[in-house]
C-alpha cells in the first residue's frame, strides 16, 4: 500500500485490501509484460516489413476504352527477382461491374525491377473500366 494508508489500522488496511484486491508484492506482471514484448515486438517489426514489401506489386497507371469491343491498360509491375517470369489477369468491366473481358498476360523475365505495361482486353460488350486482378509467379 502507498504511505498515506500506512497509518491505517490493520483492521481498515485488509478491507481494502479485500474489496480493492490490492497485492503488496505483485511484479509478477512486469515480468509477464517484458516477456510477452520481447516476444511481439520483433514479430511485430518482421511482420510490418513483410507485408509492405511483397514479391510482386502491381500498379495501375491508365485505362483508355476507344472501341466498343475493348479498352486498353496500363500497369507498372515491381517485382524483386526481375529474373522470374510472371502471369498477370486482367480484367474489363462494364457499367454495371460485370466482367465483360478477362485475358491472362505473361510478363517475360527482365533484368529490370520496375516495368510498365500496356494490354488489349477484348470484351463482350462496351466497357467502362479495366482492372489488374493479380499477378503471381508464371509455372515452369
Amino acid at each position: 500500500m502507498t504511505a498515506r494508508f500506512s497509518d491505517l489500522p490493520p483492521e481498515t488496511r485488509e478491507l481494502m485490501r479485500q474489496r480493492y484486491g490490492y497485492r503488496e508484492n505483485s511484479r509478477g506482471w512486469r515480468v509477464i509484460a517484458i516477456v510477452l514484448a520481447a516476444i511481439f515486438l520483433p514479430w511485430l517489426t518482421w511482420s510490418a516489413w513483410h507485408h509492405s514489401n511483397p514479391e510482386i506489386r502491381v500498379t495501375l497507371i491508365s485505362f483508355q476504352n476507344e472501341t466498343a469491343k475493348s479498352i486498353e491498360i496500363t500497369y507498372l509491375v515491381e517485382r524483386r527477382d526481375p529474373n522470374q517470369e510472371l502471369l498477370c489477369t486482367l480484367l474489363a468491366r462494364d457499367i454495371d461491374k460485370n466482367v465483360v473481358g478477362e485475358i491472362e498476360q505473361l510478363i517475360p523475365a527482365s533484368k529490370q525491377e520496375k516495368q510498365s505495361f500496356t494490354s488489349t482486353i477484348p470484351t463482350r460488350i462496351a466497357p467502362v473500366n479495366a482492372a489488374v486482378l493479380d499477378c503471381r509467379a508464371a509455372q515452369g
